[in-house]
Order: C-alpha cells, then structure tokens, then sequence
C-alpha cells in the first residue's frame, strides 16, 4: 500500500518526512526549455435533451462511511431516514426551466510530452432528460516517477461519473459512487457540476474547478483545494493509498443561474495560464457556440503555456510565495511581479505546461 498524497509535479519516496507530504520546487529550467509544437486539440460537442423530469434540492450532505470489503457507501443513519422518508408523501420542486436546452461542448489539447497518450486529464458530459451533469478530472502527474500511469485513475472517475449521471442529480452522489468504483492505482482531483433548467449544483476536490461567467465576469466559482502550494486535494482508492482524501472534503454549492450566463469547468491546465478575466473576454462574446469557446480557451491557455514571457497566475503564486519566505528579494522583482512584467530574475516566469481540458455549457438566452 503507498503511502502519501503526491504533488502535482513530480513525487519520490524521499520526498515524504513523517507520513506528510512536502512540495518539491520546479525550477526555472523545467519550465522555460519544453517548448515543443502545441498537440492537437479534441472537442466533444453535446446538445442536451429537454424533459420535464423534476429533481428535488440538493441535500448538501458530506457524509459517506468505508465499509471494507464493501468501497464507499452512505450511513447507516442516512439509510435509514432514506427509508422513513418512503413512508412519508413528500413534496418536491422542480428547477425553473429555460426556453431550451443548454449547449455543452469539451476541448483537450494535451501536455506536449504526453500527447501520444491523450494526456492524463479527463472529463465526462452526461445528458439525461433535461439535466446535464459534467465533470474534469486531472491525474496526479507525480505517480508516473513510481511507474504508475496517472491518467488511469482519472480516467475511472471520469467513467463512473458518466455511469452515475444517469441516476443520481447530486453531484455530491455522483462523485462518492465514482471515488466508490474506482480501483486504479494514483490519484486526481475531480469536479462536478449537474445543471438542469437555471439550477447549478457543484462539488469539487483539488485545484480543478468551476466558475460560471455573468456579462464576462465570474459570479460563482469553486474554492481551491491544496494541502500546500502545487499538492492539491485528491481522490484516490483508500485500500491501495493509505494516506488520500476521499468525498467527505468536497467543497461544494448551489447556485441560481440567469439566462445567458456561461458555466467553465476546467483543470489546472487551463486556470494556472488563465486569469478570470481572460475567460471572461472570451465567454463575453456573443454568437460564439459552445464549441468555438472551448476551443478558444483551450487555444489560449495553450498559447500561454507555451510563453516563456508569460507571468501565468502560477507564476506569480509562485513567486509571492517565494518572496514571503525570503523578505530580503529585490524589490524592484515584486514591483514588475505586481504589474505583470516578467523579469528575468523571477524564477518562475513563462506558461506553466499541462494537460489542457476544459467543459464549456451555454445557458440559453430566454
């Protein structure tokens, strides 16, 4: 059984100290001398059916239990108010419908160096009546330094998540049954988000997330989940990880969409290159489709990555926290990190590489 949570670059045994996990520093070489040709980019495009299908609210609920032998299942407390509940009539409202059904469409552009593969990101769109449930997934990329091939895990979520769309509206639900099947050995963070009519529900684990766009402006976005700088939260399979995050530490909401309002889900690959009002300039255009705005982010975040001029947001996390644990740095370094001029004193400056993918869904204009 491994031990410890892995950070999202690169993991060695020697990197852990009593049972918890350190960070190991990327060094500016790393990042500025990969500078291959950008690889090709995979768009999934899917229009959703209408149905009149009602879904009651969304508990919110964070609880799960392990049962050994048996993965992740719910309480015996909530099984049995589950059962109480059949007993009783009970009365549920049904989200406010939109005038269509939302557009929803994907972009992969994978890492360079992993593109043969298809990267070690994935993502599922599940469209069941009138609700759609979406999700991304980002593979621990520290696990391929012991062999292990970090796409597998996230891969299993994503395929789970896919199966569990078609009979849970929580996403809470579809995230504990999809963490619950998944047998591979690595980790990943994992987001998902159902929206049927202008309801928005969420959960998220890690640094992967969702952000939903008014007019260009982000107005509801997940939180960022890390045990440290570049070591996010992460699902992994409890009997084969001992120390791993499981469910019960999503973060999640819900949130009343308006028409016209355009929801992002996306991993590191796409925020870490990103700021919010970069998305924002893209989603803000009218007449573009789902499609085109997933693959204009995702080209975006590409070209950024690629930049070795670029202060990514990465960068400049980076740097900030650099020069927190060394008072004494140049002043004149934080004074260009401020306005967003890389110099070449900044270690980190230029595009973070990664696995890039993104889930765009358009909220129709009523």
């Amino acid at each position: 059984m491994t031990s410890g949570l892995l950070d999202s670059q690169s993991f060695s045994p020697a990197a852990f100290s009593g049972g918890s996990p350190r960070r190991s520093n990327i060094s500016r070489a790393r990042i500025e001398e990969r500078k291959p040709a950008e690889g090709s980019a995979m768009v999934v495009v899917v229009q959703a059916q209408r149905g009149a299908r009602g879904q009651k609210s969304w508990s919110g609920r964070r609880s799960s239990e392990y049962r050994p032998g048996k993965g992740w299942g719910v309480p015996q407390s909530r099984r049995r108010a589950a059962e109480k509940k059949k007993k009783t009539p009970t009365t549920t409202t049904s989200p406010a419908p939109s005038s269509a059904p939302p557009e929803c469409a994907a972009c992969v552009i994978p890492h360079p160096m992993k593109a043969a593969k298809g990267g070690e990101d994935s993502h599922f769109i599940g469209p069941r009546g009138s609700r759609l449930t979406v999700g991304v997934a980002d593979g621990v990329s520290g696990w391929a330094a012991d062999g292990v091939d970090p796409a597998l895990y996230a891969r299993e979520l994503s395929k789970h998540g896919k199966d569990a769309s078609w009979l849970w509206g929580d996403p809470f639900e579809v995230m504990d049954y999809a963490h619950s099947r998944s047998e591979s050995l690595g980790s990943s963070t994992f987001t998902v988000a159902t929206i049927e009519g202008l309801s928005l529900r969420y959960s998220n684990v890690g640094d992967s997330g969702v952000k939903v766009f008014r007019r260009g402006s982000v107005v509801e976005e997940s939180e960022v989940q890390e045990h440290y700088f570049n070591c996010p939260k992460q699902l992994a399979n409890p009997k084969k990880v001992k120390e791993c995050d499981t469910p019960d530490v999503a973060d999640g909401s819900d949130f009343r969409l308006q028409s016209g309002d355009v929801v992002v889900l996306a991993t590191d690959g796409v925020f870490d290159n990103m700021f919010p009002k970069d998305i924002g300039r893209i989603v803000s255009k009218k007449g573009r489709t789902a499609e085109e705005l997933a693959q204009r982010i995702a080209a975006k975040a590409s070209e950024n990555a690629n930049n070795p001029k670029y202060l990514s947001p990465f960068a400049k996390e980076a740097w900030a926290l650099e020069s927190k644990e060394a008072p004494v740095a140049s002043g004149l370094n934080n004074f260009f990190s401020a306005i967003g001029v890389a110099k070449e004193e900044n270690p980190y400056a230029g595009g973070k590489l990664d696995d890039i993918t993104v889930v765009v869904v358009k909220i129709p204009l009523l």
